[in-house]
């Protein structure tokens, strides 16, 4: 398997593990917001603007863990492979 590929599918769960975290912050502890929640999970609140509100939880919840592994995947594979590209010019 390609390396840059084993790397972004590795690094990846660090994306879900931020998001949850962020996630389980903000919903355990209401009257205060995470400051940059927006920011860490942006990729979950893209990939759960596409569903209603009344979207039961875990189906949701579901939506928002894909949507954080695949977005930091894809942006980890992008950057290793545009580095790479520029290494091998230089």
């Amino acid at each position: 398997m390609n390396k840059d590929l084993k790397f972004s599918l590795k690094w990846a769960f660090s994306g879900v593990v931020i998001g949850l975290i962020a996630f389980i912050y903000n919903y355990t502890m209401a009257p205060i917001s995470l400051p940059g929640y927006e920011i860490l999970a942006w990729p979950a609140m893209f990939g759960l603007q596409f569903f209603s509100e009344e979207t039961a939880f875990w189906p949701k919840f579901i939506i928002f863990i894909t949507s954080q592994y695949l977005a930091y995947f894809l942006m980890i594979f992008t950057f290793r492979k545009i580095l790479r590209l520029y290494q091998s010019k230089h």
